[in-house]
């Protein structure tokens, strides 16, 4: 008897497709993260279930089932409301880009009301070199 419940357990794990595997093993990890999450807060379903806006308790035991397709607004929503990360996202790091502008203009003949003559003022460097600076 033993034998036929390793043979038949061994066969229907051969048959598991690995791409829904995948799939079954996040929304396991994603509620066991939030299990854990609200063990350490110490709430009850009732805590997460105000600390969202939801209404109905019986959301909560489907995110803690593992079985729930979480919308990434809700996962977002969770994230905020337990302090965990549950989206991995890339972080870039901040990039200054700097310009340097040469900008002339004929010395006898300024246009009135100009950006130009207001630039040229306003970042006086020299009086033969004026400098820009942008950051992106």
């Amino acid at each position: 008897m033993k034998e036929l419940q390793n043979t038949l357990l061994t066969s229907l794990l051969n048959e598991i497709d690995p791409l829904e595997q995948s799939k079954t093993d996040a929304k396991m990890e994603i509620a066991a993260k939030i299990g854990q999450a609200m063990k350490a807060k110490k709430w009850k379903k009732k805590d997460l279930l105000e600390a969202v806006g939801k209404e109905n308790p019986s959301i909560i035991t489907k995110w803690l089932s593992g079985t729930h397709n979480f919308t990434t607004e809700t996962l977002v929503e969770l994230e905020h409301a337990l302090d965990i990360k549950l989206i991995h996202r890339e972080t870039k790091d901040q990039v200054t880009v700097k310009y340097n502008v040469h900008i002339s203009q004929e010395v006898g003949r300024p246009e009135k009301n100009s950006y130009f003559n207001d630039i040229m003022t306003a970042t006086l460097v020299s009086k033969h070199n004026k400098i820009m600076e942008f950051h992106a």
